[in-house]
């Protein structure tokens, strides 16, 4: 990495992220997560580099908008699967909110193959709502239920499961032959 590069993108990011402030917090953020998303291609994603780069930035405001976001932006970038949804204002009461945060949640739980260490050790590099949010909810009833259920339409049942597998199999087939029995009597 060319100190030119990194002068040249900060001088583009003071004026682009100052300007994008003026009109609302929302583009100078969106504008903020752009410049950093660039800026993560020169340091070749270093947390290390990329931070100390911010900091040498002289104007507070864009500074300070740069690091608002870095970690959501950080993690965005460098993480192989992550989801807007753990980012986003939600309540858990909304049936859709939190459809949609379980079923991202149970994908990245899957992805990080169900390994709680792994799991945490991912989480340090989210911002610090989102990773309560989301241990939290991974702890909840109401995930461990939706998980439960959502193994067992998958066809794969919970641990402890074993010796009665073929026995629900079994009663869900005699189900089945009694329906369709039924059907077409």
């Amino acid at each position: 990495m060319a100190n030119e590069q990194i002068e040249d993108w900060k001088n583009r990011t003071i004026t682009a992220v100052s300007g994008a402030a003026v009109l609302s917090q929302a583009s100078g953020r969106e504008v903020a997560r752009h410049a950093l998303k660039s800026l993560f291609l020169l340091t070749k994603e270093d947390r290390i580099a990329s931070l100390n780069i911010i900091n040498q930035i002289d104007n507070f405001s864009v500074r300070r908008r740069l690091l608002e976001i870095f970690r959501q932006s950080f993690v965005e970038a460098s993480s192989s699967f992550t989801s807007p949804v753990f980012f986003q204002p939600g309540d858990f009461s909304d049936s859709h909110f939190a459809d949609a945060f379980d079923r991202d949640l149970l994908i990245l739980w899957r992805h990080l193959g169900q390994n709680r260490a792994r799991f945490d050790e991912v989480m340090q590099s989210y911002p610090n709502a989102a990773r309560i949010r989301i241990l939290k909810r991974l702890n909840s009833r109401a995930f461990a239920k939706k998980r439960r259920i959502r193994y067992v339409v998958n066809g794969v049942f919970p641990k402890g499961a074993g010796p009665s597998n073929a026995f629900i199999s079994f009663i869900a087939l005699i189900i089945f032959l009694a329906l369709l029995i039924i059907a077409f009597d």
